[in-house]
């Protein structure tokens, strides 16, 4: 399984230019109930995750374009 995104903020961390207005706060609102991954379904069934990460790569370009990259010479924190 790739470990997607491990290092990425601290290797931009250097290449990014600081935020100009500083926002307030975060403050965090619950809005849902709490969850409990010990209760939903796919992270106990491989099958049922294998399934929505299938799902994921075939419908969304984002997915696609991490899973060409993650793993290969062109992942930009693959050096660092």
């Amino acid at each position: 399984m790739k470990k997607q995104f491990t290092n990425y903020t601290e290797y931009m961390s250097d290449k990014l230019t600081p935020r100009k207005l500083v926002s307030t706060p975060y403050i965090q609102r619950e809005t849902n109930s709490p969850r409990n991954k010990t209760n939903e379904c796919i992270w106990q069934n491989p099958e049922l995750i294998q399934k929505a990460k299938t799902y994921l790569l075939e419908t969304t370009d984002y997915y696609q374009f991490c899973d060409a990259c993650m793993g290969t010479q062109d992942e930009i924190t693959m050096n660092t």
